[in-house]
Formats: structure tokens, sequence, C-alpha cells
């Protein structure tokens, strides 16, 4: 059963959630006029009808310390806290709170918990570093907690030249215990893009919806509901036992991927609904707006795992049919842009002395780029000088001001779209903005260029790629170096993310004799299969296969390689016994791995260490990649080929919680060796 009484709901009850709905908005419009305390009148009926909405509890937490209700602000940002213990912006609020009102000790664990959970956060770590230092013997820490004693000591000692890290050490075994509610949590479905509704999580096509559920009473399906009525039924996985349960009690994971085709539904915005029913049928949901679009299509994104176009109104059929898809073979060598860059639009759309500081970088580009046309996009401001500098083929000039009253940079819709018109019949390929500021990063979208480029910012997601550089004035943290190497930084970073540097490194020392104490003599041609991989589940299984099959069919040796005890009894006895067989399973000295790698004729492994040593050897390897990171970024470079396989829920990222992938890594494990095989063949 789901929590209280209080949080039970049988489904549906759209009408409160209509209301809470309303009431949420009514406290936003009153947010937004600045009126606090009746912002926070309107939340806290709001929460009333939906008391599980923790981003609810946060707004009523803000209003309320705007207001000066400081012990009542406490209270909701705490409820918040419990029901979204791994949130690290909530983290970062509450130290801003207890920084506000004076509690320094409890800012600092506040701000130090979002470090933890959201480690390298540049933000809270310069929230902590700012903190007003306190001696350890003032700090607010209970004397029986050494970690926290330790960790005070350590902050507090400025007489050392280096100064510790206690943020790196061990922490103590009850501070990774963790509090656990009831809660279902999507952690894949669509993506957020912009459109006529505003940013809204939009699916387009085949899509994912994956994600958990934690449950006291076993769950029996997930159900999916567009408008209010349900349009498809699916299994979860589970129960699976939560790791570092501070207060067992009975709650358990409960894991659903669910593949479906949302071609088959009505396009336009919805309002969507995730229901996890338990055996008591009780529910609990996950809301949101979503927008449903056209379906991409596979050829206009050829490297994306992600893009499955696969049609089927019947999702078991559907999965069975991307299942049975054959395994994606790429090149190791790749290429970031789509194509060549022939024309190349530029913009520069402020002021001269960012035209000035400009120049080094624009003279670079001309450099990584020598036959590209290139056109800058300029204001009147500084295209007179661009002019004389030769650095552009052609120069367009835009009305472009920075308008008091918004105060920021404008242009009416007429005239982007007169903007947009002009671009067009250049066919750009590639659109860069030299702006550091994100004044005029928008006017990269008018440009038409397939490949969008320009200083990160949260707004610009869109981007095809960004970049960022931040040095810190060791006073009042602002920037130090000056704005033409910022601007260089921005060009050189496009010529080293589009020019491939890899280059093949052979070792003079090895000699081939070293193979023989290893069963390989000088004149065997052999292939290694290398099993391992630090992420278990990465690991394909279908090695034994593959190598009956390159015995049987070629006339190689096959080395496999292991650390696992595990492997020899599982394997079939006539390969063990074949004299073109050979297993190694142990850790062996660096020397003597390089050496069996840098002489073999193919290398098949794993996404781990041994397939980037074998390329960078010069060694044709074949790299069998799970879709949970992308191939094109963790694919080895060089010679050979990768495999992966187009799955809805690629880019996963799932690391240490390996039962959230709920459909036991087919990404992986539908990789053929008949595949591995013929891609093999390729090279001997």
């Amino acid at each position: 059963m789901f929590g209280s009484d209080a949080l039970r709901r049988r489904a549906p009850l759209n009408a409160n959630r209509q209301i809470a709905a309303f009431l949420i908005a009514r406290g936003d419009a009153a947010r937004d006029a600045r009126d606090w305390s009746r912002a926070a009148v309107w939340y806290e009926e709001a929460l009333r009808l939906a008391p599980s909405r923790g981003e609810i509890h946060v707004q009523h937490g803000h209003m309320l310390k705007e207001a000066g209700a400081t012990q009542a602000a406490e209270q909701a940002y705490l409820a918040a806290q419990r029901l979204m213990p791994d949130d690290a912006d909530l983290a970062l609020q509450l130290g801003h709170f207890y920084k506000k009102v004076g509690r320094l000790a409890a800012a600092r664990d506040a701000y130090q918990r979002a470090i933890t959970l959201k480690p390298r956060w540049e933000e809270a770590q310069n929230e902590l570093a700012a903190l007003p230092k306190t001696s350890a013997a003032t700090m607010e820490i209970p004397a029986t907690d050494l970690y926290l004693a330790e960790a005070a000591q350590a902050l507090a000692d400025s007489s050392k030249s280096v100064r510790l890290v206690p943020a790196l050490q061990p922490r103590p075994e009850g501070a990774l215990l963790r509090d656990y509610n009831e809660c279902v949590e999507v952690r894949q479905m669509g993506r957020h893009e912009r459109g006529a509704w505003g940013v809204k999580r939009t699916v387009r096509g085949v899509a994912t919806i994956r994600g958990f559920g934690i449950s006291r009473t076993p769950v029996a399906e997930v159900q999916l509901l567009l408008d209010g009525r349900l349009f498809h039924r699916g299994s979860v996985r589970g129960p699976y036992a939560l790791m570092q349960e501070r207060h067992p009690h009975g709650l358990n994971k409960y894991v659903f991927n669910l593949w479906y085709d949302f071609a088959n539904l009505p396009a336009g915005r919805h309002m969507f609904e995730l229901r996890l029913l338990d055996a008591e049928g009780e529910a609990r949901s996950f809301h949101d707006d979503i927008v449903i679009a056209s379906p991409l299509r596979e050829v206009d994104f050829p490297d994306s795992d992600a893009l499955v176009e696969e049609r089927s109104a019947d999702p078991t059929l559907l999965e069975q049919r991307i299942r049975a898809r054959a395994s994606m073979v790429r090149s190791a060598r790749r290429e970031l842009l789509p194509r060549a860059v022939a024309n190349m639009l530029v913009l520069r759309t402020d002021q001269l002395g960012d035209m000035v500081a400009s120049v080094p970088a624009m003279r670079r580009l001309r450099e990584l780029f020598p036959e590209a046309r290139i056109v800058g996009l300029l204001t009147g401001a500084n295209a007179g000088f661009a002019e004389s500098l030769s650095v552009f083929d052609e120069v367009i000039v835009v009305d472009f001001p920075d308008d008091d009253m918004e105060r920021r940079r404008i242009m009416p819709l007429d005239a982007q779209q007169a903007l947009r018109d002009r671009l067009q019949p250049y066919a750009f390929d590639l659109a860069i903005d030299l702006a550091q500021a994100g004044v005029s990063r928008e006017l990269l979208q008018l440009s038409g260029a397939p490949f969008l480029y320009g200083v990160e910012g949260s707004d610009f997601h869109w981007l095809s790629a960004d970049f960022a550089l931040n040095t810190r004035d060791p006073v009042n943290r602002l920037d130090v170096v000056p704005h033409s190497r910022k601007t260089m930084a921005l060009v050189e970073t496009l010529g080293a993310i589009v020019q491939d540097s890899f280059r093949t490194e052979r070792r003079d020392d090895l000699d081939r004799k070293r193979l023989q104490r290893f069963g390989i003599s000088a004149a065997d041609r052999y292939i290694v299969l290398h099993m391992g991989a630090r992420v278990a589940f990465s690991r394909w299984t279908g090695f034994p296969e593959l190598a009956a099959l390159l015995i049987e069919r070629t006339d190689l040796k096959v080395v496999m390689m292991t650390e696992d005890r595990n492997v020899r009894p599982a394997l079939a006895p006539q390969l063990v016994a074949s004299a073109k067989f050979q297993l190694l399973e142990e850790r062996l000295e660096y020397d003597d791995f390089d050496t069996i790698v840098s002489f073999a004729d193919v290398l098949v492994g794993n996404d781990s260490g041994p397939k980037h040593l074998a390329s960078f050897r010069g060694i044709k390897t074949v790299t069998l990649h799970t879709a949970r990171i992308n191939w094109s970024t963790w694919g080895h470079e060089g010679d050979g080929v990768i495999l992966s396989r187009r799955v809805p829920c690629a880019g996963c990222d799932i690391f240490y919680d390996s039962e959230d992938c709920g459909k036991d890594f087919a990404c992986i494990r539908d990789i053929s060796a008949e595949e591995v095989f013929k891609a093999v063949r390729l090279y001997v």
C-alpha cells in the first residue's frame, strides 16, 4: 500500500488534481507579483490536495522565507527533503536558507550535502567556500562524530602549506544511510523541447518510459494514461531491496522500462499519467504535460542509437521487432560535423571592442577551415572595422540594438523573418556565435545551419556543441583572462572537436618472443578476445560462442583473456581442448599484457580500457558497446568498427544501480556472435 491514509488515492482523482493545479497557478501568479504571504497561502492549500508534490513544498518554503516566517519555512523545506532526499538543488536551497537565518553550521552541512549529491558543483562549492570561517571549537559539531570533527580540524588548520580535503575521505557507515519514501520516479521519457506550448517534455515516435516506484505493498502493474484515458498496461521488475536504507520498513523498488510508439496517439499537447497499481488496488502516479510530435527518421540521425524507427501498435510486437533488428556496425573513424564545412556564419552582433578582441579567433577560424566561405553577421558598430581586416568573405549588417527598457538586445519577429530569409540561400553548414554573453545566442537558430556552436548557457540546450571557460579573481571571483583569449579558446575547442587528433603509437621495446610463455608461438596469427570490463553489466556474454566460430571458420588462434575464475568451468570441453584456443585467466604484468595486445591481428573487447590500448597500438579493434553511453563518445578511435544496438532507452547512463535497466541490458546482450564474427572477418 502506498503511504499513510492521507496519501492514499484511488485512481482516478482528476478533480483533485485540477483543483491543485489551479491553486498552484494562483500561487505562481502571487509569487511573480512578489506577494509572498498570499503565494504561501495558495501553495499551502494546494498541498492539502497534493501533499506528495515535493517541488510545491519547496515553493511554499521560499514564500514563507521571503515573508519572514523562518520557522515555518524550515518545516516546508524539510518536508520537501523527505520527499526528495537526493535533490541536490534542494540541498543548495536549504544552505541558502540557513545562511540567511544565521545558522552557519547547518548551512555548511547543506552545501556539503549538495556537493555530495552533485560532485564538482561549482555553485555549491563557491557557497561553501564563502561561508564565514569559524574555529573548530565553536562549530556546531557533535563531539562523538569523529568524521565531522576531523573535517572541521582539517578546514581550520591553516598552518599547513598543503590543505587537506575532508570531502575526499571515506564517510562513516551511518552517513551513507538514506531515508526512502514511497514514490514514482520517471528517469527517461522524451526530452524537453521548445515549441508552440513553451518548453515541454516531447516524445516522438518510439520512446522509452523508464523509471521505478518505491512501495511497501507489491506493485502489480504499470499503467499509462493520456488525458485520463488508459492506453497501455505493462509489467514491472522487482521487488529489489533498497540500498543503505536508514530505517528498513518493508519498502522495495519496482522497475519499469516500457517501449511505446507514440506515433499511434494524437499529436499535440496532452496530460500524461504513469500510474503504479499495487496488489491492494491502491495507486500512486507521476503526472506531466507532454507534447506528442512527429517522429524523427533514422536516416537523418544515423549516429544516434536512441532513435528507433519501427512501427507497431502492439508494444509486445514492437519490442520483438526492435530486439530482432541487426546490430549497428560503424567505423571507428568518425566526424562530429554532419558534413564538410563549405559555408560558415560567424556572429559578432555587438560592439567595436568585442570585434577587436575577436580578431585572433577569427583569423584562427580561417586557418582551421581554409576552404570555407566565411560570412560575418555583424552590427553597424563593428562592420567597418571587420571589412578592413579581410577576415570575412562577406559581411551582413543586422540591426540588433540593446534596449534600455528590455535590458537586452532585441529583434522584432518581422525583422527575424527577414534575416532568416536572407540567410537561407547560403545553406550554412556551421554557425558560431563568438560572444561570451548569451545576448545573441538565439540568433544562431535563424542561420539554418545543422551545427550550432557557442558559449554554454542553461537556456541553450539546443546548441550542437557548447564551450565554457571560467577563470577567477581570488577575491571577487570575477573573470581575469582577457576576452581575446577566451574567444580564441572557444575557436580552438571547435578545432579540437572537429579535427581527428588520434595517432597510433607502437612500442619498439616489446619482443614477440615474450609471447611464448603464454602458449603463442612466433608463427601464430591470433585474435584476442578480452572479456572484462569494470562495469559488469556492460560485458558481452557471447565470447565463448564467438571463440567457437573463429576456431571453426578461420586459421586464427584464439586468446581469451579474463580475470574471472568461473569462466573456464563454463566453457565447452571441446573449446578448451582445442590447440587453437588459449585461455589466460589471471592479471598479467603490464608489459606482458601490452605485448599480447600489440602483436594481435585483431582484438575484440567490451567498452573497457584494453580496446582503447589496442587501437592506440594500431591493432584492428572490434568494440562491443553498450548503449548506456554513446558509442561515438567512448567507442575506440583509429582502425576497426564499433558494434552497438538501437534501443529507445539508449543513453540511460546507468552505473551503480544495474536493476534500473528493466530490459536485461538488451543493448549489449542482443549483439549476436555471428554479427561479431562478420565484423572480425573484415580484417582477417
